[in-house]
């Protein structure tokens, strides 16, 4: 550099002048022209955001006197989506951060879980709303058309939110309560949301049950105050058999074999086998045997498993199981059949 500033000095003063002359000229045209350029580049780049900006901006529909454009449409969906997002990462925040504390039971987790889930929600759309410029009270007509709706069609599924929230605040139903419906549909509700319910079967099979019908209904809750339930247990013995022995049998049986660990006991809660029925073919009797822990959410098991314990304690010590029997007595007709025939040949001499 220092090198080019000497040679610039050894030039005559004509030879810097016309250097100077030349160096402006090229800046007034290249530099100029460039300057140009640049500038019309930025004009057209603003003028076509301004045509879309007034595009965007521009009402494409009016609710109540309040303009509507695709701007606002657009940052309202933004908000209501940004809201969603948030709501399902506040869901899965709760379940994480309370799933070892034994304060929190799953049924709470839930609970709170999904009414933060849907309170975000809630407040996304109010939001959403805002911007839009919609105010609450000029909704008065989108509530007069949900209205008829809800008339033609949406009247179950309103039935079912509200049903929803009963559900949730009431907790007559809570997450892992095992419940039965009828006789071929019961299991452990898996989830509450504000339209459904799951249950979890014992066939791993998870049934979407509205909860209008879980209001409307009868429902068999069977651990709603807490995790014991009565079995009963029929079966018969042959008549002859001493009903005090099968009495006595059984009951030991029954509270000395491995069941013994599931079985509960108290003074007004105790195994107890009594007669119910001297029928056709047998003395019928029947188990009583209170149940606690997981093995009464397997009714069918679990009553399987005290029949074979009477079964054998039975056929140990030779007591008669009987199966239905019927004695066919057979009356002789030869003497009436004699006598009709006799009769017809008689009628037709005649």
């Amino acid at each position: 550099m220092l090198e080019e500033v000497a040679e610039l000095k050894k030039l005559s003063s004509d030879d810097r002048d016309s250097l100077t002359l030349l160096l402006h000229t090229m800046e007034n045209k290249y530099l100029g022209r460039l300057q140009t350029l640049t500038g019309s580049g930025a004009e057209e780049i603003k003028t076509l955001w301004l045509k879309v900006w007034g595009f965007i901006t521009q009402p494409i529909f009016s609710i109540n006197q309040t303009q509507i454009s695709i701007f606002k449409l657009f940052v309202a969906l933004l908000i209501f989506i940004i809201g969603f997002i948030l709501g399902a990462l506040y869901k899965r925040k709760i379940k994480n951060m309370t799933y070892n504390r034994r304060s929190f039971t799953t049924s709470t987790r839930t609970l709170l879980a999904n009414m933060g889930y849907y309170f975000i929600i809630l407040i996304a759309f109010f939001i959403a709303l805002n911007v839009l410029g919609i105010k609450l009270s000029s909704l008065a007509f989108v509530a007069g058309a949900l209205s008829v709706g809800i008339g033609f069609g949406l009247q179950n599924i309103v039935s079912n939110f509200v049903s929803g929230l009963i559900l949730m605040f009431e907790r007559s139903i809570k997450i892992g309560d095992y419940i039965q419906l009828d006789d071929d549909l019961r299991g452990y509700v898996s989830d509450i949301r504000m339209r459904s319910t799951t249950v979890s079967t014992n066939e791993n099979i998870d049934v979407i049950i509205p909860n209008q019908k879980l209001i409307e209904n009868n429902v068999i809750n069977w651990t709603m105050s807490d995790n014991i339930r009565r079995f009963s247990i029929p079966f018969g013995v042959a008549y002859g058999t001493d009903a005090h022995k099968v009495i006595d049998l059984v009951t030991e049986a029954v509270l000395h074999s491995e069941l013994k660990e599931d079985i509960f006991e108290n003074k007004q809660r105790q195994t107890r086998v009594i007669m119910t029925e001297m029928a056709d073919s047998s003395v019928n009797f029947e188990l009583l045997v209170w149940v606690r822990g997981d093995e009464l959410h397997k009714p069918k098991r679990t009553a399987s498993a005290f029949l074979i314990v009477i079964y054998d304690a039975l056929n140990n010590n030779n007591i008669e199981i009987p199966f239905p029997q019927r004695d066919l007595h057979i009356r002789t007709v030869e003497d009436t059949f004699t006598i009709k025939q006799t009769s017809r040949k008689k009628d037709n001499n005649e």
